[in-house]
Order: C-alpha cells, then sequence, then structure tokens
C-alpha cells in the first residue's frame, strides 16, 4: 500500500470515533436504593412506554440485591417484561442481583426471566442463583432465562449458578466479555448467541459447557473465549457440549486454560448435532492444544436416526464464515457493537464550588460517585459540590447511548472554595513521567508541592524547563516549590546510550498492556483492539537527525497477518489530530502469541526525543507489540564541514564529546573539552558536543 492510500486510511479511522451522531442527552431513569428499589424499577420500567428511540435505563449501584421475596413468584423466579430496557450495574464484581429458589426446573427457577423482551441491555452486574434444592448444586436452577424476542446485549455481565446457568430459546444474542459459571450444560437452549471473549467456569466434574436444542441458523459461537475450571482437579474431566436436539455449537480462537476431554465433545442425548467446530484452540500459554481425539461420530442418542459423521476439528476456511456480522446481522443489519462501544473518560476538575469537565455528544450522561459511591446522575458537564465535604473524593463516568458506563474518570478530593488555589501545568514528559504530592492539577496558596522527574527504563533525567525552572535546581529529578501562584514545569528526558524502546512505556488508547504470554521483553507488551481506533505512541530518542532502520519486535498468532499504521516523531500528532504521512505495515502471523518476531522498516528521525505511533486500520486488530529499537542508517548532513580536523580537535568545555561514523557507529567518546582524532581512518565524522541540556553536532573530515 502506497503512502498516500495509508494516510487516507488512517485519517479516515480516526475522523470515524469521533464523528458519531450526537447522543440525546438524557438522566438516568431509576436508580435503584434512590428512587426505589428493584420492585419499583421494574413496575417503572413496564408502565414507561419505552421504545427503540426511548429507552428506560435502570441503575443498579454497588451492592447484593436478594430479589428472591421482592419479584420473585413462589419460587423465586422474577420476571421482567419491559423492552427497550438497559439494566446497568456499577460493577460485575460488586453489583449482584440474586435469588434462592426452592425447587428445580429449567423453567422454574431463573433470578431473572425475560419472556419476550426486545432489544435488551445490560452491562457491568451479576446474575446469581442461590439455590440449594440439590446438595451437590447440579439441580436445574437458572440465572438468566431468555425466553423468545430479539438483540439481546450483554457486556461484562456474570452469571452464577450449578445446572443451566443460562438458558436460551430464540433469536440473536450478543456477549462481550463477561463470565459464565456452571456444572452441567451451564449455557443451553435455542437461538443465535455470539459470545466475543467471554470466560466459562466449569465448577465440577464431567460436567457440559453446553447443550444445543434447536437452535437458529448458527446456533452457539464462541470467539475469543476462555476456558476456565473453580478446581484444578476438573480439568481434562469436562466436555465443551453435547446435543440436546439437533445441536450448533462452534468454538473459535479459544483459550483453553483448563482443556476438555481429548474427545471434546459429550454423549448425544436426544439427537446427533448438526455442527460441532473448533478451530485454533490454544492452551494457556498459547500452544495449540492436541486435538487429534476430537470426536467425529455421533450416534444420535434416543434418536438413532440422525447419526452422523462431522467435521469437529476445523481449519481457518471453515471458521471463516462464522464472523459476528453473519451471525448476527439478520435482515436488518445488526450491529451490537455500535451500541456496546464505550464513551471515554472525562478529565474532572475543580473550579470553586463545581466539579467540571468537557462535553462529549456521544454521552447521553454522567454518573458522578462520592468516595466511591453513586450520587448523581446530571446531563451537564457539572456537578454542584454542595453538601459534598472538603476533601471527598470524586469521579466521574459517561454513559453510552444504552446507558452503559465507561471507564472512571481521574480522581479529584475536593477543596474548599473559599481558599486561593493556583493551577499546576506540567509538560509533555517523553520517555518519562512526573510524580506529585498532589492529587489534581491545583495546589492551595502556600502549600508545598513536590515534583520529581521518574525516566523509563533505559532514559535519564536531563532537566526542568518552564517559567518555574529559575526558582529551583533545574538539574536535580526531586524537586519543592512552595505555591505562590501557578506553577509550570516541563521535564526533559534522554535515552543516551540505548536503541531500544518498550512499547508498555507509551501512551496507550483503546488497547491495553499485558504480560500474560511469554517471550516478551521489559515489563509488558501491548495488545490492540478490534472497533475503535486503537493506537500506542511509543517515546523513542534519536541521537542524531537522519535516516533509520526501525525494527519492531511483535508477535502475532491470530493465522492471519495484521496491519499497523506507522509515523515517525513529528508526523502523527496524539488523539484524534490526524495523520499527516503514515506507513502501512503487514505484520506476518507467527507461530503463537508466545512466539516474537521482528519486522523493519526506514524511518525519518528527527534529533531528540519523540514518539513513535502505531495505530490500527479500519477497526481491524493488530499484533501485540513487545518493543521497538532503532539503527542510524545515514546521518543528515546539517551543517557546513568546517574545514580539516587537527589531530586533536579542541572544543569549548563540556560534558561529553562524541565521534561517530556517518552510519552511526560510536567509534569515539571522551568526557571534557576534547576527542582525539589520532590514528582514525581517513574521512568524513559526526561530531558531537553535549552538557546535559545542550547538544550541538557537526560534520568533520579527518586526513
Amino acid at each position: 500500500m502506497n503512502t498516500n492510500t495509508c494516510k487516507f486510511l488512517l485519517v479516515t479511522t480516526l475522523a470515524f470515533a469521533v464523528s458519531a451522531s450526537a447522543v440525546e442527552k438524557k438522566k438516568i431513569d431509576f436508580v435503584v436504593g434512590v428512587d426505589g428499589d428493584f420492585k419499583a424499577a421494574v413496575a417503572a420500567a413496564g408502565k414507561s412506554g419505552a421504545s427503540a428511540s426511548n429507552r428506560f435505563v435502570i441503575f443498579v449501584p454497588d451492592g447484593e440485591y436478594d430479589i428472591t421475596k421482592l419479584t420473585g413468584d413462589s419460587h423465586g423466579k422474577s420476571t421482567v417484561s419491559a423492552s427497550y430496557l438497559s439494566i446497568i450495574g456499577q460493577s460485575l464484581e460488586k453489583t449482584i442481583i440474586a435469588n434462592k429458589t426452592d425447587t428445580e426446573g429449567i423453567s422454574l427457577t431463573a433470578t431473572i426471566y425475560f419472556p419476550k423482551n426486545n432489544e435488551m441491555y445490560m452491562q457491568d452486574i451479576t446474575l446469581q442463583n442461590k439455590g440449594t434444592y440439590n446438595s451437590g448444586n447440579a439441580a436445574r436452577q437458572v440465572a438468566l432465562q431468555q425466553n423468545e424476542g430479539d438483540k439481546f446485549i450483554y457486556k461484562n455481565v456474570r452469571l452464577l449458578s450449578g445446572q443451566d446457568t443460562y438458558y436460551t430459546k430464540k433469536g440473536r444474542t450478543y456477549w462481550e466479555g463477561g463470565e459464565i459459571d456452571g456444572t452441567v450444560d451451564f449455557i443451553c437452549g435455542g437461538g443465535d448467541v455470539f459470545f466475543e471473549g467471554t470466560k466459562l467456569v466449569m465448577t465440577r466434574n464431567g460436567g457440559y459447557i453446553t447443550a444445543s436444542q434447536n437452535p437458529g441458523d448458527w446456533g452457539y459461537v464462541f470467539n475469543n473465549a476462555t476456558i476456565t475450571v473453580s478446581n484444578n482437579s476438573f480439568n481434562g474431566t469436562f466436555y465443551l457440549g453435547r446435543s440436546w436436539g439437533h445441536a450448533k455449537t462452534v468454538f473459535l480462537n479459544t483459550k483453553m486454560i483448563a482443556q476438555p476431554k481429548g474427545e471434546g465433545w459429550g454423549p448425544d442425548m436426544n439427537s446427533a448435532p448438526q455442527v460441532f467446530g473448533e478451530y485454533n484452540s490454544k492452551d494457556g500459554n498459547g500452544n495449540a492444544v492436541n486435538t487429534s481425539q476430537r470426536k467425529t461420530y455421533f450416534n444420535g442418542g434416543k434418536d438413532a436416526s440422525t447419526a452422523t459423521t462431522l467435521k469437529t476439528v476445523w481449519n481457518a476456511s471453515d471458521a471463516a464464515k462464522y464472523t459476528l456480522a453473519n451471525v448476527l446481522k439478520g435482515s436488518d443489519n445488526w450491529d451490537p457493537t455500535k451500541l456496546t462501544a464505550q464513551v471515554s473518560a472525562p478529565k474532572i476538575t475543580q473550579e470553586g464550588a463545581e466539579i467540571v469537565w468537557a462535553d462529549d455528544n456521544n454521552a447521553r450522561c454522567w454518573v458522578v460517585f462520592v468516595n466511591g459511591k453513586y450520587k448523581a446522575n446530571v446531563v451537564a458537564p457539572s456537578f454542584s459540590l454542595d453538601g459534598v465535604a472538603t476533601g471527598s473524593k470524586i469521579t466521574v463516568r459517561a454513559a453510552n447511548s444504552m446507558g452503559g458506563l465507561g471507564a472512571y474518570s481521574n480522581e479529584v478530593a475536593t477543596v474548599d472554595a473559599n481558599v486561593t488555589y493556583y493551577k499546576v501545568t506540567l509538560g509533555d514528559a517523553i520517555g518519562g513521567k512526573v510524580t506529585t504530592n498532589l492529587s489534581g492539577d491545583k495546589v492551595a496558596e502556600g502549600k508545598t508541592a513536590t515534583f520529581t522527574a521518574v525516566p523509563n527504563a533505559g532514559w535519564e533525567f536531563a532537566g526542568w524547563g518552564g517559567k518555574n525552572a529559575s526558582l529551583i535546581d533545574a538539574g536535580k529529578a526531586a524537586v519543592e516549590i512552595v505555591a505562590a501562584g501557578d506553577i509550570e514545569l516541563i521535564p526533559s528526558f534522554t535515552a543516551k546510550g540505548t536503541t531500544v524502546f518498550q512499547a508498555e512505556d507509551g501512551i496507550i488508547t483503546n488497547a491495553a498492556a499485558e504480560s500474560n504470554n511469554a517471550g516478551f521483553n521489559g515489563s509488558a507488551f501491548v495488545n490492540f483492539a478490534a472497533g475503535d481506533l486503537s493506537m500506542i505512541q511509543v517515546p523513542v530518542y534519536a541521537e542524531v537527525a537522519g535516516e533509520y532502520e526501525v525494527m519492531v519486535r511483535y508477535a502475532n498468532g491470530s493465522g492471519n497477518a495484521r496491519s499497523l499504521a506507522a509515523a515517525a516523531p513529528g508526523v502523527c500528532t496524539a488523539g484524534i489530530d490526524g495523520c499527516k504521512s503514515a506507513e502501512s505495515l503487514s505484520f506476518a502471523a507467527t507461530t503463537n502469541w508466545t512466539t516474537w518476531e521482528t519486522l523493519s522498516f526506514k524511518a525519518k528521525l528527527a534529533e531528540g526525543a519523540g514518539y513513535m505511533t502505531f495505530a490500527t486500520m479500519g477497526g481491524n486488530d493488530g499484533p501485540n507489540l513487545d518493543q521497538v529499537e532503532l539503527k542510524l542508517l545515514k546521518a543528515d548532513v546539517t551543517t557546513a564541514i568546517r574545514g580539516l580536523a587537527t589531530p586533536s580537535q579542541q572544543l569549548v568545555p563540556t560534558t561529553r564529546v562524541r565521534l561517530f561514523t556517518l552510519t552511526g557507529q560510536l567509534v569515539r567518546e571522551s568526557v571534557g573539552s576534547s576527542v582525539s582524532t589520532e590514528n582514525l581512518a581517513p574521512g568524513m565524522y559526526l561530531l558531537q558536543r553535549g552538557n546535559g541540556s545542550l547538544l550541538r553536532q557537526q560534520i568533520i573530515r579527518v586526513k
């Protein structure tokens, strides 16, 4: 791909991330514990007249809510009938809705039952059936049952029970992340359900993850799932699933931290399966799972007439059609990922007696937390501190169009609005960070503010700049300033002596620093994400301006090549400003995610520190990125040749003097005011001198 084409793709991706239609501002409709209990919330949703354009949102703060007698029938089963309803928790781990059933039965026990609902959305919440009717906890006790309806979305939802934890019948359903625990057939039923990145936890010996019955066109499709066990003794004792009736179940790109029995699939119940498939299963270390013993003949169980032989271990061609789009698009081209996308965390500050932040057209509203607990939700980008104690810790989360809450903002400890506060500005620190005793970007008059420049591995502190640099010892990494006005400090770092830079030290956007795949260098690697723009800006340092070979260490165990757009420092800017020029890099597949290879390309780099940008294109995923290494190929000739060098080139007093070949090889180094050119081969050399804060260079000729 040529540079101009790549430029178009990257700019298009960046623009797409911020050009979505504005979401109508609307407060959360019902907050459990503030507007009433869960029973009142369900009743309000039923009377709301909600529609596709007027969704009803229930927010459930952290806590455990026993709804057995509150909304449950005689057995503790709670029915929620409203459509176009969102149920949003504060967190998966701490927001728990539970029931205790007094019986067993797949149609009698659900913690929450959706009978004929459409366009349901649930996020950041746990549903738990605590029924103890069977002492082995293997009785049919459902946490979530959806009977009929269409377009169900569960993002970061956890279901806990034993047998038949999750029971489906019809319609399209999308799972993003989350977790489902159980013992036997704990994902069972019909419909077309696409699970993306969901964790599956087997909690007993000899169980089955799935029991598919009379599915839709596609059945159960698991992509990038993780399989674990609650007890290591269960490893290798369970099955991926069995056929309840004409089953269709597919596992793609599954991480099997715990592995099923060698045959994979259990005995049929009422008929043989129609589709059982498995592709690219890996163990917890990223190595291929041995699938040579997987079952291929199915006798049909109670209906021998359905007996069949299936190809159960698939290749890439077999798996290719089982995409999220194909499974869920239907006749209306439904794309649930547009609805699960989260709104960016706001950057909040205190101004007088208010907490304020920038508006965001993609936010339905914002939820304010005081000391970690729900306080309010607002549609304007501000929150009054009336009644909030000084010193309270404020955070804010933005809600998307479905009501789902994104990441927490920065934390601000409130201060007395009557005290004079000064603004603290810390300049961009390429190659390191600054730690401080301040909790925000303001400091009270007379308070001593401390600042410490902390370089990345391989970098070193080079000094302070900014208007307050003259008031401190600018050569010390740790400094103190007594606030008497606004404070501005700009740290600088250099990376002299190293040419290797770690990806995890960069600015990471919609990606994650991870350490679960062995073989990486440094402390982590960066895992890009599909969907919205995913980007890493790696801090690099070029001691000499010129053309460099850039060597990128990566792993790509996906089985297919993946691409990234790359841009040298000064070419792409951070955030959403776009890209002036970029190069498209194709990262070939590696054997697995623990096999690391190197891809090289050439780039022009200016002298000094800067960010090298790597970004996904077109919503596609990228490889895992470990580190970037630079090798000077040719230095820029930026100064005139200054005659002939004498055997000892005298310079003004300086800290360090270096001589390089024009291909970047260091040949001489000296501390002091001169460096000897004795016995050097005749030719052109790059002379570099610096005192820690100022670096000068020139081309010299040695006879």
